[in-house]
Formats: structure tokens, sequence, C-alpha cells
């Protein structure tokens, strides 16, 4: 198998990613590229179950076509730094160099110091209110199910590749992450999840008991979109990062062709 061509699906199951992490005790989710590609290139999407079921050809290269090296972002289910730490170090000695291992952690919200330079959204738990799970951005939040973190198995030739976000947690990770709304970039892939969530285009197209993560997300999104059509200090954030996602040389930046400084404005999902 050439080096360009190298699968990221068996890649994940020959170095035993999913095991790794499962005994670690700490729930985590493959989030980013590697999630959004196995939803919308699913055989099947199994609801009841919560299984992402992929065919066992569909092929994700682990090189872009500009030859950079695909991201492996990881969000582990905890506030402890330490946890975090050790597990993106398990997974970075597990893969070695064949990805770009990134690992984050959620928020503890009493500690939230994210002030006038917060240009992407995240999770916070409030753990002091029985674990309530927010999205916050920028001083703008709303509490979502903690439904939503639960972990889909990616499953394909009868193996477990790895845990991600159910499909609609993805999206609306998708949605709320930038202060901007929907990301340029992001503008097809987002589509054809949309598709695979609702191919009729209709709420009934989801789930009963998954809708409310739907609603949630969607309210975010709603509130940031109010606040960028402020004058104030929050449109002007949302009119430079959008700016700075239509260039060329910002999203190559992102990508990790120039080191990936962008990180911090971009965000993971």
């Amino acid at each position: 198998m050439s080096e360009v061509s190298e699968n990221i699906y068996p890649l994940l199951v020959e170095h035993g990613i999913h095991d790794r992490m499962e005994d670690r005790k700490v729930p985590y989710n493959v989030v980013g590229g590697l999630g959004l590609h196995a939803v919308t290139n699913a055989a099947e999407i199994d609801w009841d179950n919560h299984v992402v079921c992929l065919p066992d050809d569909v092929d994700l290269p682990r090189l872009r076509y500009n030859g950079t090296v695909r991201d492996l972002d990881t969000l582990v289910q905890s506030t402890d730094k330490t946890v975090v730490k050790s597990c993106r170090q398990e997974i970075a000695d597990a893969i070695g160099d064949k990805l770009v291992v990134s690992a984050f952690g959620l928020n503890p919200y009493e500690k939230n110091r994210r002030g006038i330079f917060d240009f992407v959204g995240d999770r916070y738990v409030a753990v002091e209110e029985e674990s309530r799970l927010y999205w916050r951005l920028g001083g703008i939040e709303t509490e979502i199910p903690s439904a939503s973190l639960d972990q889909w198995l990616v499953k394909r030739d009868g193996e477990t590749v790895c845990a991600v976000l159910n499909p609609i947690a993805q999206l609306g990770a998708y949605g709320c992450r930038s202060i901007t709304g929907w990301r340029p970039k992001d503008k097809e892939k987002v589509e054809e999840l949309v598709n695979a969530i609702m191919p009729n285009r209709k709420i009934s197209d989801i789930p009963q008991d998954c809708r409310d993560q739907y609603y949630t997300f969607r309210e975010q999104f709603r509130k940031v979109a109010e606040a960028r059509k402020k004058l104030g200090w929050f449109g002007l954030k949302a009119g430079l990062l959008s700016f700075l996602e239509r260039q060329e040389w910002a999203v190559r930046l992102a990508q990790g062709e120039l080191d990936g400084v962008l990180s911090g404005f971009v965000g993971k999902t």
C-alpha cells in the first residue's frame, strides 16, 4: 500500500486506538474530519444502537491532497488536564507519526476565562450543577443535552475503528464552533452531513430522542448570529475571522502546511 493512499480506518484498528482508550476508562470521541467522513460515507447509521457502519471499501487517506498529514483530534471527556495529556500521549505512542495527534478536554464552567479574544465555542461542564453541559462562545451560552457526548462506535469489516460523536452533535459543533457561523471551507462537508442526517430535509428524519440536541445547537447558532449583527467588539471579531477564513493562505495555515498556528482561532469540533 502506498503512503499516499494509506487508509486511516484500518490504520486505527491495527494500532488498537479504541482498545487502548477504552482501557483508560475515560470516555473519548474522535472529532473533526474523521467523524464527519464516517457519517457521510456510512453504509448505515444505526440510531438505535449508536453505531456508524462503514462499507468495507471506504477509504480516508492519511495524507491530504496537498501532502499534509491529517489530524487525529480527540475529545477526552474530562476536565482534568493531566488526564487529557496522558490520553494524548497514549494515542501518540500508538499511532506514531502516521497522523497529527491532538487531544482536548471539557472545560470547567466555573473557571471559564474566555473573554474578549474568544473566537471559537466549546463545551463547558458545570459540575456543581449535576454536570450540566453548555456550549459557550464569547459570553453567549446554551445548555445542551449530555447525550451529545455519547460515544457512537464506527465499525468496519466487523471491527470497531473508534468512537465518535453522534451525527447531530457533529452538525451542531460545526455550526457553533466559530464566531462566524458556518465556515466557507466546511460548506460542502456540512451539506453532505445534513443530507446524511435529514435526507428529506425534515425534522422528522431525526429520531425523536435526538431532536432536543438539534434544537439546542440551533438555538446557540441563532444567538451568535444575532450578536454578529450588532455593533461592537463581538461583530468586529466575527468580521476579522470571516476575512481570514476566506483567505487561501489562512486555510493552508490551519491545515498544517504552515504549522497550524491558526488552531486557536478555528478550534476543533
